[in-house]
């Protein structure tokens, strides 16, 4: 099984509000990645069924999820850092292989895109993947299991890319569109607008 967790608890403090609820082509930001895992999970991985967890601090985004059919867990710890949203989501996958981790502020992630990582990684032999843009590390990224008892041990605002900065050649690069990279921390102006 290969666990997809949203990571969807932050406060937003360099956009200067909750940015997961600001409205991008006519929707609240963080409803892309929902829909985007959502048509991700329709299918298997190489013979791999798909489970998403969504880890929010916002009865919003917990109860559009169920909704989903998503396994909503809620963060009452989103104060210290996105180290407890890895750990909340780590914990609910409890029977996965892989760990995938997504943010909710990347709104043109398409899910073609995050089926070609995923299935690319698993098959490249390494234990360890991230997208990249032009040499620039983004997300998603991908864990096998056997680096779920380091992700358990990270605290504060410190995520997985600890752990891959001290095994750099366990990691899988996979080369996105940089439109589908890029996280937005300032407001972005759409067509919309």
């Amino acid at each position: 099984m290969i666990a997809c967790i949203l990571l969807a608890s932050g406060f937003g403090r360099r956009f200067g509000s909750n940015k997961l609820l600001y409205e991008v082509h006519g929707i609240p930001m963080y409803q892309h990645a929902l829909h985007m895992l959502q048509a991700l999970s329709q299918q298997t991985i190489d013979g791999q069924r798909i489970q998403i967890i969504v880890v929010s601090q916002y009865a919003c985004i917990e109860q559009h999820a169920q909704e989903l059919g998503m396994r909503a867990v809620h963060n009452a710890d989103a104060a210290e850092g996105i180290a407890a949203s890895v750990r909340h989501g780590v914990q609910a996958a409890r029977q996965a292989d892989w760990l995938a981790f997504f943010t909710a502020d990347q709104p043109e992630l398409r899910a073609e895109t995050v089926r070609e990582f995923l299935t690319r990684a698993i098959h490249s032999g390494k234990t360890l993947a991230s997208a990249a843009s032009n040499g620039q590390p983004g997300n998603p990224t991908l864990f096998s299991g056997a680096w779920r008892e380091e992700l358990l041990k990270l605290s504060g605002d410190t995520g997985g890319r600890k752990i891959m900065k001290r095994h750099p050649d366990e990691i899988f690069w996979f080369e996105i569109p940089e439109s589908q990279r890029r996280d937005w921390d300032v407001p972005i102006l759409t067509n919309n607008d």
